[in-house]
């Protein structure tokens, strides 16, 4: 057994999902995560990288297992072990064309789920191997990275050869990635015939120009495929020339800025944030962002999030719980509840605290948007420590105060018996007299060191108040 095998359970009923977590720690895996929802399934594999998730397949939210694991897979290749307790043929049918390391009917015993855990660990071991062997590019640094990129990339050599390229870059075309690499950019790339005017020169020459948007992606099937390309680069260290990338973006796709395109309500929120310079954004029913304010933007560039993550769901980009969390997130959707919640933020040597608000939009009583929107009231908590910390100083002057008050009134009854007894004219015992003067000199002394902290503290909260 792979001691230490990192492993996610994504299970809705929390019981169930401890009393899994409980058997695969004694069998010696590491449980590093658990999600009750398809959506945090996903984010939860992008931010831990498990070596294998344990899947069940009827969940909460409007994504199920079978959903979510075909998106895992493609994203990441991390081997899924269904765990259901229906085995009808439509579930099975589904379940099957996801390809899934394993299935597991509810209940199971801790020995099928050793079994199926290892046989699923060494078969993806082995597929790697073999992938490793017949297309090393497509395990590269380099590939890693491209595949772990939501939006559709292509990494092209100097020479103009697609070099790297992601799942969803290659589905645009209907082609397999291991189709498309090693192949000239003119094998996917074109453009779509411009109309030359009547009167053009009949001179033809080699040189072709064809601008963003005028590229065309060329589809198995022969279709045509109007795109927009956005170029970049790709650095390898220092002193190695960079490689050239390219993010594909489909002409008049739904990912067009939801600004523009968003409801009137939206709009105008983002308007009223943006001039009251609190960062802000919308998340539909899908997790999709239906709109954002320029202050929201350059946060989520600080956070590491593109502009092209942010068109693609929020539970494929794992940097977004920087936000908030998707399970969070999801139970404001079904609950409709306004919600307000403070974050501390580490920027390096210093600390922010970062007001959440949480507001639902809805139609007919039912939820369809939520709006966050973030203030930084970092200020604000240090007044609100300040003045705590203040009042509690000023209570321990008072406390402090009081104990001088305290021993005075102590030390005043031995001090007061003492002289009657001389004005008096009583003779004193010699042993009483080294009983009172020691009582006193104790009272003393304790009266100084009262005073001396009293002292000292209130020098401490003069020089605070400056």
């Amino acid at each position: 057994m792979p001691q230490g095998s990192k492993i996610v359970i994504v299970e809705d009923e929390m019981i169930i999902s401890m009393e899994i977590k409980q058997k695969l720690n004694a069998m010696g895996y590491e449980v590093v995560g658990q999600a009750i929802t398809g959506e945090s399934a996903i984010q939860k594999a992008g931010e831990k990288k498990p070596d294998l998730m344990l899947m069940d397949i009827r969940l909460k939210g409007e994504m199920d297992g079978i959903t979510a694991a075909k998106r895992i897979i493609e994203l990441y290749d991390i081997p899924i072990i269904f765990l259901t307790a229906h085995s009808d043929k439509t579930t099975l049918e589904r379940a099957i064309a996801v390809s899934p390391s394993g299935y597991l009917l509810k209940p199971f015993k801790e020995r099928e789920l050793m079994t199926n855990i290892e046989m699923s660990l060494h078969k993806h071991r082995i597929q790697q191997r073999v992938r490793e062997e017949k297309y090393p590019e497509t395990l590269s640094e380099l590939g890693k990275k491209i595949s772990s990129v939501p939006s559709p990339i292509v990494s092209f050599s100097h020479g103009g050869i697609i070099e790297e390229m992601n799942l969803a870059a290659a589905e645009i075309g209907g082609f397999n990635k291991q189709e498309l690499i090693g192949k000239p950019a003119d094998f996917l790339f074109g453009s779509e015939e411009i109309a030359e005017p009547e009167d053009a020169e009949m001179e033809k020459s080699d040189i072709t120009f064809i601008f963003p948007d005028q590229v065309s992606i060329k589809h198995k099937n022969g279709t045509i495929i109007p795109v927009i390309l956005t170029g970049g680069f790709i650095f390898q260290g220092s002193g190695k020339p960079p490689h050239y990338m390219a993010i594909i973006e489909k002409t008049g796709s739904d990912a067009s800025d939801s600004m523009e395109s968003g409801p009137q309500i939206i709009r105008n929120l983002m308007a009223i944030t943006t001039a009251l310079k609190l960062p802000a954004f919308v998340i539909d029913k899908g997790l999709m962002l239906a709109g954002h304010n320029p202050l929201f933007d350059e946060l989520a560039r600080k956070a590491g999030i593109s502009e092209y993550m942010l068109k693609r769901p929020l539970y494929e980009t794992p940097k977004f719980s920087f936000f908030g969390d998707m399970q969070d997130i999801q139970e404001i959707f079904r609950s409709g509840d306004i919600e307000r919640r403070i974050r501390k933020y580490n920027f390096g040597d210093t600390i922010k605290f970062i007001e959440f608000t949480r507001i639902p939009l809805k139609k007919e009583g039912v939820t369809t948007h939520l709006v966050t929107i973030m203030e930084d009231v970092t200020k604000l908590r240090h007044a609100v420590f300040e003045a705590e910390k203040t009042r509690n100083d000023y209570a321990s002057l008072y406390s402090q105060f009081e104990q001088i008050r305290e021993l005075s009134a102590e030390l005043r009854t031995p001090i007061q018996e003492l002289l009657m007894k001389i004005s008096g004219g009583m003779t004193l015992e010699k042993g009483y007299v080294l009983d009172m003067s020691e009582k006193i000199v104790d009272l003393m002394s304790k009266f100084d060191a009262a005073w001396i902290r009293y002292a000292e503290h209130k020098d401490q909260l003069k020089k605070e108040l400056k």
